[in-house]
């Protein structure tokens, strides 16, 4: 090979290259912009934790029992309740007045079945109603 036709190869890949080159050093306007960080003081990780004490959406045990009692004053016969909360089971007795027919107890029962899984999507109800 002569060293012009070597040279003329060389200087053909380099222009061939240059575009390339130039096109990946361009700044990338497109895609979404950076979100910065929650200024929680834990760099934005309440964000990302649900459970943790600094995040708005934490409830604890307390909580979420306050609010099933609520979802349960809704219903109406309802005359007391208990709630037990085991891990993701929630296991809540209710009374009603003795006078109430079966048909009604059912009704009650499936009123605060819907009323708590809707209330506490988190939770798997378990509904019973007993008269009193």
């Amino acid at each position: 090979m002569s060293k012009s036709y070597l040279f003329t190869w060389v200087l053909t890949g380099a222009l061939l290259v240059m575009p390339v080159a130039l096109a990946s050093c361009q700044k990338q306007n497109a895609g979404p912009k950076a979100q910065s960080y929650a200024q929680d003081g834990l760099l934005g990780i309440s964000d990302v934790n649900p459970n943790m004490p600094m995040s708005p959406t934490y409830h604890t045990y307390g909580e979420d029992t306050n609010l099933m009692q609520a979802t349960i004053d809704q219903v109406p016969h309802v005359i007391d309740s208990n709630i037990r909360i085991n891990g993701p089971v929630a296991t809540v007795n209710i009374h009603v007045p003795a006078e109430l027919s079966a048909e009604e107890t059912a009704a009650v029962a499936r009123d605060a079945q819907d009323k708590l899984t809707k209330a506490m999507p988190r939770y798997t109800m378990k509904v019973t109603v007993t008269r009193k």
